[in-house]
Formats: structure tokens, C-alpha cells, sequence
């Protein structure tokens, strides 16, 4: 398979190959990047999709695989055994066999799951917590990492060999990449990028200068690459000697590979770099201070788009985009999807549509997360009118609640713009269409006012306009009443006839 050879299935598993190259064999010429759908899943939603041959696409979400159809319908959802936990196979990156079984890995479930092709189980098998997606080989052959190494097993689910890191207990977080001979290479949180034999013995392991959770990809050459937490990207011979080393950043993805051999990828430092073959850096594309790339991997297309998944304000948890450059490292579009960390990696089908998922409100929310379409609609509908609803009165100088929500026919996602009747607009990010949304608003000044809102889609068709009236009849707190506001803070039992009529006149 070399440099990546074709598959039936348009994205198979993690790095579209098991050499992970991150390169897929279609072009996007015809995707304008405008979100087109998401589909909710549960509330984590971390991992990555995989794309079969009829475009079906594949992802897991708390619990749950998820099976959706290229127009945004369920096929099915198979549930995990683990009930533990209220996440179980979120975080990894499905793979999807010739013959249709989806493998996907547990990490509180310490479980691999093969799900056949209509959803129903066909075999799991325990082990200990997985830290990786699953890699296939080109006999169907699964390996995956664990808190003690990497595991081998046949497409029937029988245990074929069980590599343990040395020491014992050095986790492999780095999803395990195999090169034409059958050689697997992976990562270790012991420092060392291993290669060990298709029979389970290891063949040789090269110390880096700090935990490897980088996943390797493997050049049409046989060269290694995979970065460390050392900051270094490493370029190794198939006989484990040095060829070269770069410093770049802290790296928990594969690079990806263009047709020339140039290598993309994105570090927890806030930067993309391209490397050239012989560890030359082409560029490097800020991501601004604060961002950085965490596990999501560089997606190429046919056609010389690269797009990757952002962390915005990685130290806030201030939410994620996905990224589009062109091969010079030019920025083509970007869009914020999630108020989460970002981790997905995005994926491309047949028809140009690029998929990514994407969590929602990891501190304590109920926003579920989502997989993501970008590309191209055909007659596309504007949304209906939005309904708002809230109160018919309140208090000014004090943020006033209201919930909106408006459906779209072709369940494109939509925005929602607001004349709040007072001189100021605002208009939101996208939501998918149907779901109820807070917005709140504070006027300065008395008076009846007449809220306009609208729904705009990612193509940008507007519905008509919606009205609410509202009326802000006082201050909660004005200014001559704030002498009162202490005594009566200070004083609760006291002045009952004061109270009285200060509450009657806030009302």
C-alpha cells in the first residue's frame, strides 16, 4: 500500500490508511466550506468520523456508534456494555473493515466492539483501558494501545499477541501505524518510538526526550515520522537510526503527507507546520495566542486543501474551529463549531463534504455534540420565521431572558439576528435548527420596545422577521433608591411599611 493505496471505503480509520498518511484520493473543488448539517450525537463527542463506500458515516458519542446517512438521517446507533461511566467510546477514531464491520475502542469499557454493517454486535473483547483509535492492516489484522502497550487481534476478536512497553505501565497513547512489510510502529509514554515484528517481538525502539503520544505515519520511502512531547518532529530509517530531527512543538497527531512528501501538522504551541521531506520547515501558520492543535491530525484533499481542528483559548476552554489552508499555508476559511476543547480530526468523502465532530459546554452543560458537514446543498430552502418568547415586561440596567428557535427545512444550521428596538444588533454563531436558544438583553432606559429577530442560514437565505414587544418600566436598582437598598440590606426586620412600598414601586 505504499504510498496509500485505494480502499473501497472513502475513510476508512485514523490517517485514511494504516500508514496514516492523512491524505484522501478526492477533491473539494466543490465544496464552498458552509456548513451544511450537523447531526447531534450525545454530550462527548471527542473522537473522529470514518466514511464507508456508500458515504454512510461513522462516529461515537458518550455510549454510543453512531451510523448517519450522507442527508443527515440515523441508520442506527449501537450502545456499549459499559455503565460506568458517562462516556465510554467518545474519543476514538472508528475503523471500518473491507467486508463492513466497524471496529471501535472503550476506555473506561477497557472493550474493542466489532459491529456488523446493520448495527447489531458480531464480538467484544475486554482488555485494559485503550488509549488509541484502532489500525487495521491490510489482512484485517486490529492493533490498538493501552495502558501497558499494544494489542494484536484477529478480525474474529481472538487475542493474536500482546506487546508490553518497558517499563511496565508506560501507557501508548499513540495510535499504532503499519508499513508495507508489516512492521507496526507506535509511541510510548516511556520516551521511545517502537517497531516491532508482525509476530509481536520487537524489532528495535529509538529514545526520544520526553512522552510519545504523536502517532507515526509512514513515508511512500519507509521513513518514520512521529512527533514528541520533546517538541521535536523525528524522522526515522526503517532500521530505527536517526535520519533527521526538527524542532517544532508538541505533537498529538500523525503528519500528514501531501503527494510531494511534505508533511502537515499542528502543535499544542499554537502553530501549523509544514515540514519538507528532508526536515526543512516550508511554513508555519499562527494560530494566535492562546490556540493550539490537541489530537486533531491534518486532512488533505486530492486537490491541496488542508483542514485541521483548532482549540480557541486552550487554557479557557474557550471552544474550537476547524481550520482550511491551501498547501502554501494560506488561510482559506475558518469557523468556529463547538464551546468545547477541539480534538476531532476532519475526514473527506466522495462528493467533497468534509465531516468533523465537535463537544459542546464541557464545563457542566447539556449541549450535545455534534458531527459537522461542510459542502454544497442542492435548492435550498431559507428557514422559517423564528418564534420568541419571554416576558412582556421588565427592568432596566437587568439582562432579560429569551428563548428562540426556528426551523429549516434542509436542516442547515442557522444563526439568529436580533434588533433589539434600542439602537443595538447582535447576531449569534450557527445552532442546529429546531433547538430552543437563550439570548438575553439589557435596555438603559425606559420605554416600549419592539424586538425584530430573524434566522439566517450558513448559505445565507434569511426567513421573515419576527416581533416581540417589551416594556422596561423602571430600574431595578436606580439611583435615588440606593440609600434605601443599604438600610434595608442592613436592617431586614426593620421599616416593614418602607419595604412595602419599595418593592411596589420595583414591580
Amino acid at each position: 500500500m505504499g504510498d496509500g493505496a485505494t480502499t473501497e471505503h472513502q475513510w476508512p480509520q485514523h490517517g485514511y490508511n494504516h500508514q496514516h498518511i492523512g491524505r484522501s484520493p478526492y477533491s473539494i473543488a466543490a465544496n464552498p466550506g458552509i456548513e451544511k448539517w450537523r447531526f447531534p450525537g450525545a454530550f462527548f463527542c471527542d473522537g473522529s468520523p470514518i466514511i464507508d463506500k456508500n458515504r454512510t458515516i461513522y462516529f461515537g458519542s458518550d455510549y454510543y456508534l453512531y451510523s448517519v446517512n450522507p442527508n443527515d438521517t440515523l441508520k442506527w446507533r449501537f450502545r456499549s456494555h459499559n455503565d460506568d461511566f458517562g462516556s465510554d467510546v467518545f474519543g476514538t477514531h472508528p475503523a471500518i473493515a473491507e467486508n463492513g464491520t466497524i471496529y471501535i475502542a472503550s476506555y473506561y469499557g477497557s472493550t474493542v466492539y466489532a459491529v456488523n454493517p446493520n448495527g447489531t454486535e458480531q464480538w467484544h473483547a475486554g482488555t485494559y483501558q485503550i488509549e488509541t483509535s484502532v489500525t487495521l492492516d491490510d489482512n484485517g489484522i486490529l492493533y490498538y494501545g493501552h495502558r501497558y502497550g499494544v494489542d494484536a487481534r484477529y478480525p474474529n476478536g481472538t487475542l493474536k499477541w500482546m506487546f508490553h512497553t518497558e517499563p511496565m505501565n508506560s501507557y501508548v497513547a499513540s495510535t499504532p501505524a503499519v508499513d508495507d512489510n508489516g512492521i507496526i510502529y507506535f509511541g510510548s509514554h516511556d520516551t521511545y518510538i517502537y517497531a516491532v515484528y508482525p509476530n509481536g517481538t520487537m524489532k528495535w525502539r529509538y529514545m526520544t526526550g520526553n512522552w510519545v503520544h504523536g502517532s507515526p505515519s509512514i513515508g511512500s520511502d519507509g521513513t518514520i515520522y512521529c512527533g514528541s512531547d520533546d517538541c521535536y518532529l523525528y524522522a526515522l530509517y526503517p532500521n530505527g537510526t536517526l535520519k533527521w530531527r526538527t524542532q517544532t512543538g508538541s505533537q498529538r497527531s500523525s503528519p500528514s503527507q501531501d503527494k510531494d512528501g511534505n508533511l502537515y501538522f499542528g502543535v499544542w504551541e499554537g502553530k501549523i507546520y509544514s515540514v519538507a521531506p528532508n526536515g526543512t520547515i516550508r511554513w508555519i501558520y499562527s494560530l494566535g495566542e492562546l490556540n493550539g492543535v490537541w489530537g486533531s491530525t491534518v486532512t488533505i484533499s486530492d486537490d491541496g486543501t488542508l483542514y485541521i481542528g483548532v482549540c480557541l483559548e486552550i487554557g479557557m476552554l474557550g471552544g474550537g474551529e476547524i481550520v482550511a489552508l491551501d498547501l502554501n499555508g494560506m488561510l482559506k476559511w475558518q469557523k468556529t463549531i463547538c464551546d468545547s476543547v477541539l480534538c476531532s480530526s476532519p475526514v473527506i468523502s466522495a462528493d467533497g463534504t468534509v465531516y468533523i465532530c465537535a463537544s459542546n459546554d464541557l464545563v457542566g452543560g447539556d449541549a450535545p455534540g455534534y458531527l459537522h458537514a461542510f459542502g454544497s446543498v442542492e435548492n435550498n430552502q431559507p428557514p422559517e420565521a423564528p418564534t420568541i418568547e419571554g416576558p412582556d415586561h421588565g427592568k432596566i440596567k437587568t439582562g432579560t431572558k429569551f428563548i428562540v428557535q426556528a426551523n429549516d427545512f434542509d436542516k442547515t444550521p442557522v444563526s439568529y439576528y436580533f434588533d433589539w428596538g434600542d439602537g443595538t444588533t447582535r447576531q449569534t454563531h450557527d445552532y442546529e435548527p429546531g433547538i430552543p436558544i437563550p439570548i438575553y438583553h439589557t435596555w438603559d432606559h425606559r420605554g416600549t420596545y419592539t424586538i425584530k429577530v430573524k434566522a439566517i442560514d450558513t448559505f445565507g437565505l434569511e426567513s421573515d422577521w419576527a416581533t416581540f414587544t417589551i416594556k422596561m418600566p423602571i430600574s431595578y436598582n436606580p439611583p435615588h433608591f440606593r440609600f434605601f437598598d443599604w438600610l434595608l440590606d442592613h436592617f431586614p426586620n426593620a421599616f416593614p411599611i418602607l419595604r412595602m412600598l419599595f418593592q411596589q414601586g420595583n414591580a
